[in-house]
This record gives C-alpha cells, sequence and structure tokens, in this order.
C-alpha cells in the first residue's frame, strides 16, 4: 500500500471512531475527537452537525443531545462544562482583532457619529416587529446604511442565516442571528450563530482555513437587545461572547446607552479591520501554527529589542513551551490577566525564579509572559526535597515585600536541589495583594482568609510552607 493511500485509510478509520465514539479506553479517547486534525475535525463536524436552528434548541434533536456527544469538544461553544472550556485558548488569544472589538466595547469612546447612529438603532429597534423577517430587514438597512456593507442570507440546506457580511476571497466577516423577542424561536441565539460559523468555516471555507482561523464577528439581536461575539476555527471552533446583551432601548438618561454607543464603535473600527485582512490573508506567508495564540514575538525585557519565537507545544492550560528564533533558546510562554513583574524580578534576582526574559500588554487585558524554560521537576514529583531552598526562597519573597498566594508544589520547580518560584498571577505587594474571584474552592484546600477578592498574606505562604516541608 502506498503512504498516500495508507495516510486516507488511517483518516478513515479514525474519522469513523470519532463519529461512532469509539477508541481505546483512554481520558483523551473518551472525546473521540483526540487524535484528529483540523481537517478531520471540520469533516466530522460537516458530517455530525444538524442545521443551526435545530441544533440551538435544548429539545431532543438540539445541542444537549447525547447523540451529538462526539462533536461538543469540537465546537466550544461553553455550553457543555467539560475539560476541552479548560484547554481552548480563548477567542481573544486566537485573533488580535475580535480582542480589539471585546476591549472596544468595553472602553471605547464613542464618537458623535457613534451616538446618533445608535440613537436611531434604539428608536427603530423599540419597535413591535410582527414578523422576525421584518426586524431583520429593519436592521440591516441601518447596518449597510450606515457601514456601507451588502448583508445576503447564506443557505445550508433547508436553512438561512439572517445575514451574512463575506468578504469576496471566502471569509464570514459578520454573521447576524435575529429573534423578533427575547424567547421567540425556542432556541439559544448564540448556539445558533456560532453553529452558523461552524458550518460555513467546516463546509465552505475550506481554501481559506488552510492559512486562516477565519475570524468572524458575530451579532446577535433579540428584540431590542444585541450582543457581540467572536468566532474562530482553531485546533476547534471556538465561539466566545464578548459582550453582554446590551440594551436598545431609548433611554438616554441611563449608562445603558453609552453601552450600546461603545460596541457600535467597536464594530465601526472592526469592519475595516477585518476586511483588510481577509484582503491580504491569501497572499500572506502560511501561518503554520493555526491552533496557537496569535502572539509570536514580545519585547526583551533586557533591551535586546523584539524577540520572535515558535510554539512547542501545550503544557496545561494557558502556558506553552516555545523556542526563540532563529537561535532555539527554550522558553516558558504563559497568557494570563494579572502578574507581579516586580515579585517575578525580584525573586529571579536572587535566584529563586527563572529569568523573566519578557512581556507583551495584549488587548482586553491579557498578559504575554516569557520567562527561561527551566529543564525540572516539580515539588510534588522530587522525593529528596530541598527543604532549606524552599524556606529561604519564601524568606527572600517576604524579606522584598512580596506575597506570593499560590505557594502550591506544583508552582515550585526544582532542579540541582535548588528551588525556583513560578506563577506570581497572584503575587505582589504585602498588604495590596488580592486572591482572584472564582478560586477553586472544590479540589483545593486553602488557608483561613485566603478568599476570591481577600487581601494574600504572608501567613497563608507560610501555611503553604508547613505544608509542603
Amino acid at each position: 500500500m502506498s503512504t498516500l493511500q495508507s495516510g486516507a485509510s488511517d483518516f478513515a478509520a479514525r474519522l469513523a471512531k470519532a463519529l461512532l465514539g469509539e477508541g481505546p479506553p483512554s481520558k483523551k479517547a473518551k472525546t473521540g475527537v483526540a487524535d484528529l486534525d483540523r481537517e478531520e475535525i471540520a469533516a466530522l463536524i460537516n458530517k455530525k452537525l444538524p442545521t443551526a436552528s435545530s441544533y440551538s434548541k435544548t429539545t431532543v434533536g438540539g445541542w444537549a443531545d447525547s447523540r451529538y456527544k462526539t462533536i461538543w469538544p469540537c465546537m466550544n461553544f461553553h455550553r457543555q462544562h467539560t475539560l476541552q472550556d479548560q484547554h481552548t485558548t480563548p477567542v481573544a488569544l486566537l485573533d488580535p482583532i475580535l480582542a480589539q472589538v471585546a476591549e472596544d466595547c468595553a472602553v471605547a469612546a464613542p464618537t458623535e457619529g457613534d451616538c446618533n447612529f445608535t440613537a436611531r438603532v434604539a428608536s427603530a429597534m423599540s419597535e413591535s416587529f410582527t414578523k422576525e423577517g421584518e426586524r431583520m430587514d429593519k436592521f440591516w438597512e441601518l447596518l449597510e446604511h450606515e457601514y456601507s456593507v451588502r448583508f445576503q442570507r447564506i443557505e445550508f440546506g433547508d436553512a438561512k442565516t439572517d445575514g451574512s457580511l463575506t468578504h469576496p476571497k471566502g471569509g464570514l466577516v459578520v454573521n447576524v442571528e435575529v429573534k423578533n423577542e427575547v424567547g421567540s424561536g425556542g432556541g439559544a441565539i448564540h448556539v445558533q450563530n456560532a453553529a452558523y460559523f461552524a458550518a460555513y468555516a467546516d463546509g465552505q471555507a475550506v481554501v481559506l482555513r488552510q492559512v486562516s482561523t477565519c475570524p468572524t464577528l458575530l451579532i446577535e439581536l433579540a428584540g431590542p437587545n444585541m450582543s457581540l461575539s467572536g468566532a474562530v476555527f482553531s485546533n476547534v471552533v471556538v465561539c466566545d461572547q464578548l459582550t453582554p446583551m446590551v440594551s436598545l432601548l431609548w433611554q438616554p438618561h441611563s449608562p445603558l446607552m453609552l453601552q450600546a454607543a461603545r460596541c457600535f464603535a467597536a464594530l465601526r473600527m472592526a469592519l475595516p479591520r477585518l476586511l483588510a485582512y481577509y484582503d491580504s490573508v491569501q497572499s500572506q506567508a502560511l501561518r503554520q501554527q493555526l491552533d496557537f495564540p496569535y502572539p509570536t514575538s514580545f519585547i526583551a525585557s533586557d533591551g535586546g529589542g523584539q524577540a520572535h519565537f515558535q510554539y512547542v507545544r501545550r503544557l496545561s492550560g494557558l502556558c506553552f513551551k516555545g523556542v526563540i528564533q532563529p537561535h532555539g533558546q527554550s522558553v516558558f510562554v504563559k497568557f494570563c490577566r494579572s502578574y507581579s513583574f516586580a515579585a517575578h524580578q525580584a525573586m529571579a534576582a536572587a535566584g529563586y525564579a527563572p529569568a523573566l526574559l519578557g512581556f507583551e500588554q495584549l488587548a482586553q487585558g491579557w498578559l504575554l509572559i516569557v520567562q527561561q524554560f527551566v529543564d525540572a521537576v516539580s515539588w510534588d514529583e522530587i522525593v529528596h526535597k530541598p527543604v532549606e531552598s524552599l524556606k529561604a526562597a519564601v524568606h527572600a519573597l517576604h524579606a522584598a515585600g512580596f506575597v506570593h498566594g499560590d505557594l502550591r508544589g506544583c508552582n515550585i520547580l526544582v532542579a540541582a536541589g535548588a528551588v525556583s518560584l513560578i506563577d506570581f498571577e497572584w503575587a505582589g505587594i504585602v498588604g495590596k495583594a488580592t486572591y482572584p474571584y472564582f478560586m477553586n474552592h472544590v479540589d483545593i484546600q486553602w488557608p483561613d482568609g485566603a478568599s476570591d477578592g481577600r487581601l494574600v498574606t504572608e501567613s497563608h505562604d507560610l501555611w503553604w510552607l508547613s505544608k509542603l516541608i
């Protein structure tokens, strides 16, 4: 059998196992898609995904129906609470344009034109419409006139979108899903819109997805309420809500009007960016790592300018191993929303943390942290534990005026009998550092007083130290 025939046969066998939910009895194989690449996942979605309107329902035949369990891990819409949610990279780290939309919706300063348009939309959408199609047509009319674009309805078998803006090169720039009022239609509006994106990216954007994550801005309109979502096709289809449902009612003395105006300002700025992206995407060099976050460079903290890196593999969560190009130095790459650079640098200077090589501030509050990759094992894995080294590290941390907050064994590395502290997300100055919200209180026992939003104290770090030694 030729190599090509063998590869085709292997693909067919793996796809069949995924479709049937079969495979070896490992934790990964239970999803049925653990070993499939992007094209195989696209084929699986094409095979199993029903119409978007059917999939949006919570009844038999909808997204919660167990017959679709084989494609749940392929489409992260955050409705099935599985481990996939923890290991899927957020849209804001997979596409910078959609990340900027989320940020603009939160903080943009609307122009006079944005405010005037918001007022017109509020006036129109506050009206009563007998049919969903009438509301859709009016919304189209407003968007097309304001942004000089043209919407169309794309057919998927017996179903049609409620409005799609496409690019001549095949990109789905914007997709609109409309419900006449909140609760109309009996389906989940965000699931339906995301399912249309999945159907398009996996069915019609065959060439485009070879060089792109196919970023698409999704608009959900339910009566006088609107939200924006972002969708990409990375290693799986990922769809994140970028905004909550925003009121489009005419309330000139309410801050809700400003929220709506920011959304339309974000839309105004995003449309030319997305169109320009699709103008150039097929003439750009092939982006080889579509299933990793988009940032591939950072400003070196030693003043060496911009450094470029390539991803090697995901380590856990939003932590990756990478290599700096072209000399191949291994690095640890982490994405988070808070980080104490001062605490990390102080510990690195004292010899108790890996060198901090650089960082980048990204849209929507994300941070890119790049540090030295240490060939070490965690405290939990080592038999002969360097207790005195750990005591010295914690003492040095507190002597410098910092607390850590998460001194579990997994955040302590040991190499050649020496300790390195890592993961300074919760660290900070004594008396100022606080714990994040949504801490894991189910699987982890925390010291007394360590709770969501409360101060991180030195006594908490010492409690961990006593448990570790």
